[in-house]
């Protein structure tokens, strides 16, 4: 008897993904693979905006996560029951022929876009294997794949996300870590992983976000030339649009409607109005040529605007250029927001940022922490080394801090002079003292020599943290005079020291 089973889904990127990884670790014939329908109605409402738009944040998740994996947005998701009955009736004829059967319709599904519903895909994928392409499915295999679900069902295990259950009790839900899952499979307990887009890093390639306000069978040929390549996100109101576009800015809006061209006309002008903050080039798409929607577009601060009785490479390649262009945005967009000594945020760009998070904490009800820190006597440094080396000393020190800083939404900036600021989104005060302490001791680990130091013969900082749950009747300046404050005690008792 196997000593682990999986309960998955052929319809879930979540599952296609560990079953990638388990194939690269060579783990899976420890697995009992069990096929279930995280959403046995998925025909019924596969097509929506709400179903499309959780497909692509998915895929946009699994992205992030497991970067190694190829993973692309396909039309929809299909209907996986007679592919799931046709694997285990492959197994009772080759256990290892049925695995490969098995690994053949993930990757038609999430690497070609295929819909394994259709006969013809399966029929290949059987062949691909070296099964016969003749299936009989018979009420032996519906038996099988009803007790599976209702197994996975009573397990009350409540999410669509893979699970994996160990002999000795053990259980792994969601999609863990290359790490964990080779712990887990060692015999060690592991946490339990949240499928959340919020959680997850930006995946290296670029995003782009699709709104439509109507079928996307019409701008599926533009969605396809561009899914193995860029991330593709598809907000399904502009209510879930506006709110990405302010927390989360794609590199790339397209706009495809059939009523909505005021609206959309509108949200182009407010988005383009803000350059500053979001430069984000917006396109739109047609099915067809229109000059008067075309220069109406323009005016409201189009990019481009798109036809789709265009060749999908005509399409892809301009879209491509709007791509590039952005890209050299951000470089210019860099350069101005990084401070050029230290090479991390400047005074500008903590300004904006405090700015942008203070208001997300409103919005999520979650604290706000911030971290001003001090190099210790540096004038005196300055004066005895001379500013080649305190130069290189602020250089030496802003990327220990960097270094030290490890969650992607947390930013370090150059407060000004020999001063700092490390601002952390949802965080607490006891997780900032633990970061800040160690921020202290890898500075004072580094052993720079300042011989005119009145608190030790090295470099050694002051820190002190403030934290907020920002409302609307405090501002940002409250938590940094907060913080200031509290590096002055930092200060005042003795410096080399967390407040």
């Amino acid at each position: 008897m196997l000593q682990y089973t999986v309960y998955a889904d052929l319809n879930c990127p979540f599952c296609y993904a560990l079953h990638e990884q388990l194939s690269q670790f060579g783990l899976l014939q420890q697995v009992d693979w069990r096929l279930v329908e995280h959403a046995p109605e998925i025909a019924i409402y596969n097509k929506t905006s709400e179903s499309q738009a959780e497909l692509a944040s998915e895929v946009f998740v699994v992205r992030s996560r497991v970067p190694n994996i190829d993973v692309a947005l396909p039309k929809q998701r299909s209907d996986s029951r007679f592919a799931s009955l046709c694997v285990i009736q492959a197994a009772e004829q080759d256990l290892e022929k049925s695995i490969e059967l098995r690994r053949l319709l993930y990757r038609a599904l999430w690497v070609d876009g295929l819909d394994i519903a259709d006969v013809s895909v399966i029929y290949d994928c059987l062949i691909e294997a070296g099964l016969p392409a003749e299936v009989t499915i018979e009420e032996a295999q519906e038996d099988i794949l009803t007790s599976w679900q209702e197994s996975w069902e009573h397990g009350n295990f409540n999410l669509r996300i893979p699970v994996i259950c160990s002999a000795d009790g053990r259980t792994s839900l969601g999609l863990p870590s290359p790490t964990d899952l080779k712990a887990f499979f060692k015999g060690e307990e592991i946490s339990s992983q949240e499928i959340s887009r919020e959680s997850c890093p930006r995946a290296l390639r670029q995003t782009i976000a699709i709104y439509c306000d109507h079928s996307i069978e019409t701008i599926w040929p533009v969605i396809a030339t561009l899914r193995n390549e860029y991330n593709i996100l598809l907000p399904s109101s502009l209510g879930e649009l506006k709110t990405l576009l302010h927390e989360d800015p794609p590199a790339l809006l397209l706009l495809s409607t059939e009523q909505q061209w005021n609206e959309m006309f509108s949200l182009c002008r407010e988005t383009v109005s803000n350059k500053e903050e979001l430069p984000l080039p917006i396109a739109f798409i047609n099915q067809e040529v229109d000059d008067r929607l075309e220069l109406e577009a323009y005016n409201a601060g189009a990019a481009d605007f798109l036809t789709l009785n265009r060749a999908p490479a005509v399409l892809q390649s301009r879209i491509q250029i709007l791509m590039q262009m952005k890209h050299s945005q951000d470089q210019l967009a860099r350069s101005a927001r990084i401070d050029g000594l230290t090479q991390v945020n400047n005074r500008r760009e903590f300004e904006r940022s405090i700015e942008t998070e203070w208001r997300r904490a409103q919005r999520s009800k979650r604290s706000l922490v911030l971290i001003m820190l001090d190099i210790d006597h540096f004038k005196a440094f300055n004066d005895h080394y001379g500013h080649l080396a305190g130069d290189g000393c602020l250089r030496t020190v802003a990327q220990t801090i960097k270094g030290t800083v490890q969650r992607a939404e947390d930013s370090v900036c150059r407060y000004g002079g020999e001063e700092f600021a490390i601002l952390l989104p949802e965080s607490d005060l006891k997780g900032a003292e633990q970061l800040a302490e160690k921020v202290r001791a890898n500075i004072e680990n580094l052993q720079i020599k300042h011989e005119k130091s009145a608190t030790a013969p090295i470099v050694t900082v002051s820190l002190g943290i403030a934290s907020y749950s920002p409302s609307d009747e405090l501002d940002p300046n409250e938590l940094i005079e907060q913080a200031d404050q509290a590096l002055y005690k930092a200060k005042h008792q003795g410096r080399n020291q967390v407040c």
